[in-house]
């Protein structure tokens, strides 16, 4: 599957044969801005906004308080969203039900889903409970009656310190999820071109990676390789905070104010965020 051909199963415009980039955004502000910047649709990050909430390594944020970022977003970004529903994999299927039932009624187009591994901070849920929990998202999305966009993440090669066979296990992870009715199977922790072609050889459909390390190769290459989406992680977020602690650092040691010469003026931000919510003015073309 083609990133365009995932595109209108999601229900956005992607003109382009190049994998779709899935942007990670953490609040409204970070969601407008990557509006007017062309992309055709948005995924929230548990991470990033786990991360500006002060949030410690391995604490869970919440269900409801992802469910109440993704609703502001959702209300005043005019494109579909894919809601990170990271606060409530491991519960009851019947929990599942109620966290999907509840982004789609607030407007989100799609869910994330993972098997736990993340920073090999949690255990990892077996393949079939999270096939269960996958079948259980696609019982509510049938009860309200909405359609439904379902990722399914596999931590299994990030956590490959740990794991005896991760390939092997990512494959076996990703093919599970998405007999059991995931739409898309993301993997991180693999940039690697021959690694990802070899993955494409032997999941049997769609797949997306995350990008977030600068070695990577460009969307050209990705597409060659057989991707079909790619995840930007938190790598905007990071990028973002990188260069205001650069900032920062400079402020204080040469007490010259050098970070106001590349800014968005307060008026541009203003209009960003307060401009009526509609389709961005530039469809995504990437070359």
């Amino acid at each position: 599957m083609r990133g365009h051909d995932l595109a209108k199963k999601i229900g956005c415009d992607w003109r382009s044969e190049h994998p779709l980039i899935l942007p990670e955004v953490w609040d409204v502000a970070s969601a407008r801005l990557l509006v007017e910047a062309g992309f055709p649709v948005l995924t929230t990050s548990a991470s990033a906004y786990a991360w500006a909430q002060g949030y410690r390594p391995g604490e869970r944020v919440g269900l409801e308080e992802l469910l109440v970022v993704a609703a502001r977003i959702v209300r005043d970004c005019n494109i579909p969203l894919i809601a990170d529903l990271e606060g409530c994999f491991e519960h009851s299927n019947q929990y599942i039900k109620r966290g999907v039932t509840a982004a789609l009624t607030v407007g989100c187009k799609g869910v994330i889903f993972g098997d736990g591994g993340r920073d090999g901070l949690h255990q990892m849920l077996g393949v079939m409970e999270v096939a269960n929990r996958i079948k259980s998202a696609r019982m509510a999305a049938m009860e309200t009656r909405k359609p439904l966009f379902l990722v399914a993440r596999t931590d299994a090669i990030s956590m490959g310190n740990i794991i005896a066979r991760p390939f092997e296990e990512a494959v076996t992870r990703a093919n599970g999820y998405l007999n059991a009715g995931a739409d898309l199977v993301h993997i991180p922790g693999v940039q690697n071109l021959d690694v990802i072609k070899q993955l494409r050889d032997e999941i049997n459909g769609p797949l997306s990676i995350t990008v977030s390390h600068k070695e990577a190769p460009n969307l050209k290459h990705y597409a060659e390789a057989g991707l079909t989406a790619v995840s930007l992680g938190t790598g905007l977020m990071r990028s973002a905070l990188y260069d205001m602690k650069i900032k920062a650092k400079a402020l204080m040691l040469t007490g010259e104010f050098l970070h106001l010469d590349d800014t968005i003026s307060e008026n541009d931000l203003s209009d960003i965020l307060t401009r009526p919510a509609s389709d961005p003015r530039n469809i995504a073309t990437t070359a």
